[in-house]
């Protein structure tokens, strides 16, 4: 399935309005030459020729206003369809009243010449169908999406990010959350001025003052005297054999 970027409405619109101007000129042009020859002119084909200056603002709405910033406000998507619908009717009208002009007999002369003008009608009319549809389309996305097709700046596949949203963001800085802990004051463990004091759990080294130096000699033979402090009885015995 063929995917339509709305980006390029723009320009699809225009090339096909462009193709609708060419077709006028050529059918004015033509017209012109009927006028010359011996044909008996009567208001239809004056319709026709009239109609071809009527479209030409037609044209000129439908492809600069929506275009530019400054006329862009005058491009209502309501209008543009309107006028597409309007002028698709009127060159209806138009080639079928000279196809009709040419039925009667009246273009004398100039009748090869004057069913060139209905043949490029046609092709007008059937481009105004065209062009119909695509306002209708761009009608219902600007309901859609709130804008035209094809005047928003950003591509189709463009990531819909702002870099500079953080920067600009109205946010409190106390509701970001700090990243990797490089925001010191903000870190559970940090202790701001008293970084360097000595807190009363922690581990200090005894110093060499404060240690009992004195020399108390063998405690071990001390406690022996004092524990025994009678004569020493051996068991009896023969000791006079020994």
């Amino acid at each position: 399935m063929i995917e339509f970027d709305p980006h390029h409405f723009l320009n699809v619109k225009l090339g096909v309005h462009v193709t609708q101007a060419v077709f006028i000129f050529v059918a004015w042009a033509i017209e012109i030459a009927v006028f010359k020859s011996s044909a008996t002119v009567d208001g239809r084909a004056g319709w026709y020729f009239g109609l071809c200056f009527l479209t030409i603002p037609a044209i000129l709405y439908e492809t600069m206003c929506p275009r530019f910033p400054r006329t862009r406000r005058f491009a209502n998507p309501y209008a543009l369809a309107i006028v597409d619908g309007i002028f698709m009717i009127m060159w209806l009208s138009a080639f079928a009243a000279v196809a009709s002009w040419n039925g009667t007999g009246k273009c004398g002369s100039g009748c090869n010449l004057s069913k060139a003008v209905v043949a490029f009608g046609v092709l007008t009319w059937l481009l105004f169908i065209l062009t119909t549809f695509l306002s209708l389309y761009a009608l219902f996305y600007y309901r859609r999406e709130g804008y035209l097709p094809g005047t928003s700046r950003a591509p189709m596949n463009a990531q819909m990010i702002d870099p500079d949203k953080e920067a600009f963001s109205t946010t409190p800085h106390d509701e970001y959350a700090p990243v990797h802990n490089q925001d010191d004051h903000e870190i559970p463990d940090y202790s701001g001025s008293e970084r360097y004091e000595q807190s009363a759990s922690s581990y200090m080294p005894p110093s060499v003052q404060e240690e009992d130096t004195s020399y108390t000699g063998y405690s071990g033979a001390l406690q022996l005297q004092q524990t025994h402090s009678d004569r020493i009885h051996f068991p009896p015995a023969r000791y006079e054999n020994i």
